[in-house]
């Protein structure tokens, strides 16, 4: 401990002043409870490739809370702002159809304390493992200066398709969920159109969500007016 003096003097007097220690710090306490565990982990709707999870809100004297999702056995969670968390929207952790995972939830305070819920182990189901129908009956109708016009009936698949069409430059030619297709001449299209007086020979095969494909429809050879 450093002592200071200082010294008046005047009309024969001496004064002398010292200083001592300041007083200790309080010390602050020190928080150790963790929160409430947030029980009641569970699935509010799931599908063969989603799940949304929620659970139970965590107490904590703290009034602070965040929570970490953890999925089998990645060490690395993964930041929620609620108490809800939809696994779909997390491109990072999209589920497959067909397979088994497993969570849990950590709920921890401002400094640093944890508790943990019970951990869910869910299946999805085996989802869509078939390729479209072929989609049939292709046929032409227009065939103008335009370009030619096909259409086709439509597959069956369990999820929605869509149709690619082979044959012409630059195939294959994109017609989404259509079932009919403009394929330009090059009036219409300068890089991928069709030239008059030539002979092309189509065909049509469908894609479904998964990406399996149907077999190819039937053929068909049309020679363009233009």
């Amino acid at each position: 401990m450093t002592l200071t003096a200082r010294v008046w003097r005047g009309f024969g007097a001496v004064l002398l002043l010292t200083a001592g220690a300041a007083p200790n710090a309080m010390a602050v306490p020190t928080d150790t409870t963790p929160p409430t565990a947030p029980d009641n982990l569970h699935a509010v709707s799931i599908t063969d490739t989603d799940i949304v999870l929620a659970w139970d809100k965590s107490a904590d004297s703290s009034g602070s809370v965040s929570y970490a999702l953890f999925f089998d056995d990645n060490p690395t969670p993964f930041w929620v702002s609620g108490t809800q968390f939809d696994v779909h929207t997390n491109v990072v952790i999209g589920m497959i159809p067909g397979t088994t995972h497993t969570f849990q939830v950590r709920a921890e305070d401002s400094s640093g304390n944890a508790s943990f819920s019970n951990k869910l182990t869910t299946s999805f189901a085996p989802g869509d493992d078939t390729a479209p129908t072929a989609p049939d009956n292709l046929q032409v109708v227009s065939n103008n200066s335009n370009g030619i016009v096909l259409a086709w009936d439509p597959s069956i698949d369990q999820s929605d398709v869509i149709y690619f069409v082979d044959g012409a430059p630059c195939s294959p030619h994109h017609a989404g969920s259509a079932t009919t297709l403009l394929v330009g001449s090059l009036a219409t299209d300068p890089v991928c159109g069709i030239s008059p007086g030539f002979t092309y020979t189509f065909s049509v095969r469908a894609q479904d969500d998964i990406g399996f494909n149907s077999p190819s429809s039937n053929t068909l050879s049309v020679f363009f007016n233009g």
